[in-house]
């Protein structure tokens, strides 16, 4: 993997203090998160959706415990 490749991977947080389990998430990225056993988000392969339905699936999340940045910068919030 060149760093060309590495700057711009997708990288996805949850703040699992703040997830309520609504699985909104799941619904819009079902490749990149799902439900864990706690009821609580959790990321299966951030690579797996296109940014905009990761970018989705964080805006729609009703207590914004999902964080996402691309290559190190933060995209959401």
């Amino acid at each position: 993997m060149d760093m060309t490749e590495s700057a711009e991977r997708i990288e996805i947080a949850v703040d699992r203090a703040e997830c309520i389990g609504s699985g909104q998430c799941v619904a819009v990225a079902p490749r990149a998160f799902r439900l864990d056993d706690a009821m609580k988000a959790a990321v299966i392969d951030p690579e797996a959706e296109d940014l905009d339905a990761v970018l989705e699936a964080a805006y729609i999340c009703p207590t914004r415990a999902i964080y996402v940045s691309q290559g190190g910068r933060p995209l959401f919030p």
